[in-house]
């Protein structure tokens, strides 16, 4: 036995065209599993029953389309979110230049260095030129070095879309401990990590 609702029992009898647009609808909402409970206020609204001339959907329906808004709603909140940090202002202490290296020549970046907080955490912000999107699976990582380019703690792994693309990172360490930085493209299971931008200094 399922637990999942049948479909007809929620809308009741519709035309093909509508129905079959509404059960698109409901299952993806199946896929994405249950939304976040809605407010007592929402689920049982205080309605004035001296509004007779206001009319309601069935009760099935109006759940379904209450389920429908809030999926929608969260979506609309979590890409606002994400868009709004991705503008919000970095506060730069200093920043370091990188070049691209024989296997990017046309390549290079900026890493943006904001204050470190009260943990240690430094915030950068690497702007990058000339990185080509790579394929799936694929990604680039940064690292700070010591001694020779010698891979020795990571800042973070990301992907560009295009040139001029800038990520947000991360490093909590002590600098006075490393002597640059590089940026890698790595390729999971190939055992091999080519240098693609390096710095001369951290």
């Amino acid at each position: 036995m399922t637990d999942r609702p049948d479909f007809r029992e929620l809308v009741g009898d519709l035309p093909d065209e509508e129905r079959a647009r509404l059960e698109r609808v409901h299952d993806l909402l199946i896929a994405a599993g249950p939304p976040p409970e809605l407010p007592p206020a929402l689920v049982e609204p205080d309605l004035d029953p001296r509004e007779e001339n206001v009319s309601f959907l069935p009760r099935r329906r109006a759940g379904f389309v209450l389920g429908i808004a809030a999926v929608v709603g969260v979506a609309a909140f979590l890409g606002g979110f994400l868009a709004g940090r991705q503008k919000e202002p970095f506060a730069e202490v200093f920043k370091v230049p990188m070049q691209g290296t024989a296997q990017a020549a046309n390549a290079s970046a900026t890493i943006e260095v904001g204050k470190a907080d009260a943990a240690g955490n430094w915030p950068l912000k690497v702007v990058l030129r000339g990185l080509k999107p790579l394929p799936k699976g694929q990604y680039y990582e940064m690292f700070l070095t010591k001694g020779a380019d010698k891979r020795a703690a990571t800042c973070g792994t990301f992907r560009v879309i295009q040139s001029g693309d800038s990520v947000r990172l991360n490093a909590p360490y002590n600098f006075r401990s490393f002597d640059g930085w590089v940026v890698t493209r790595e390729v999971p299971g190939s055992g091999k990590h080519p240098v693609l931008l390096t710095t001369k200094s951290v």
